[in-house]
């Protein structure tokens, strides 16, 4: 009989032991769980705030593209037997509804002795058109025959936009292009403009 009880208090003890173990696991799953998802949380959150700044720079970035943007265009006309009358001129680039922010124009033409010629580049935004400052490259030059003359596109001064390139021919009598007489335009950078041509001109 002492025996029963004794392994009675022993079984009844092992029981409570063994009890009070069980009982504390969801203890621990419930601690693990919550600091998961606390964890969790955290890392969605910052997730989420480096999407934002992410985004961010790329609506600054785009925007930015969009006002300005970075490109390569190159146009070759060969003038070689055109003739422009006097007094006229001949359209050879548009860009609109972009403005030109950089860009540059190389024209061969025949020239005087002293290296002047009387074909002129119009640029700006039709019909607001200025005649560009020609800057003779002597090198590739021959007075008296054809020159080479360069003008850079890049607004200032009276020319605040510019979107259309022209040559013109100021004088009274016709000019006919020599063998080997060319313009070549090139635009590096240009902007979106928010209207067409120039108000002038309707």
């Amino acid at each position: 009989m002492q025996n029963i009880k004794k392994y009675s208090i022993i079984a009844i003890l092992s029981i409570s032991v063994i009890a009070g173990m069980f009982s504390n696991i969801p203890l621990s799953y419930a601690q693990n769980d919550t600091m998961s998802m606390a964890n969790m949380t955290e890392a969605e959150e910052e997730k989420e705030e480096y999407a934002a700044t992410e985004a961010g720079h790329s609506a600054e970035e785009e925007k930015e593209y969009n006002e300005t943007s970075t490109v390569r265009d190159s146009v070759t006309e060969l003038l070689q037997d055109k003739v422009i009358p006097g007094g006229d001129f001949m359209h050879l680039y548009d860009s609109t509804p972009y403005h030109i922010l950089n860009g540059h124009v190389a024209l061969k033409a025949p020239c005087e002795d002293d290296s002047t010629t009387p074909i002129q580049i119009l640029i700006g935004s039709a019909p607001n058109m200025t005649v560009a400052t020609l800057e003779n490259v002597a090198p590739l030059s021959t007075p008296g025959e054809q020159c080479l003359y360069h003008a850079d596109l890049i607004p200032g001064g009276n020319v605040t936009i510019i979107t259309d390139i022209a040559l013109k021919n100021p004088t009274d009598e016709d000019v006919e292009f020599p063998p080997t007489a060319s313009v070549v335009i090139g635009i590096n950078e240009i902007t979106k403009g928010e209207h067409g041509h120039s108000e002038d001109e309707e």
